[in-house]
């Protein structure tokens, strides 16, 4: 959540300087927010059924989606 909210913060300034580096910032920190969340679902899966509630599977299947990027659904600002 740190990373995440210091991409936020710093993306006004940095865009005036480096539009693209801002928005790979804000893209690599939700990406990063996605996977840990992952990662926690992946330990806890067998305790917890997330797609039993939609804000988490939401989240499963947008990390999902995000990372094998093998299709034209989801893109940054940079494409």
């Amino acid at each position: 959540m740190r990373i995440y909210g210091e991409a936020h913060m710093n993306f006004n300034r940095l865009k005036s300087a480096d539009a693209e580096e801002a928005i790979d910032n804000l893209d690599r920190a939700m990406e990063a927010k996605l996977e840990s969340f992952h990662s926690f679902y992946d330990v806890t899966k067998e305790l917890f059924d997330y797609f039993e509630h939609a804000d988490t599977a939401v989240l499963i299947l947008l990390r999902n989606a995000i990372h094998y990027r093998n299709h034209l659904l989801i893109k940054t600002w940079n494409q």
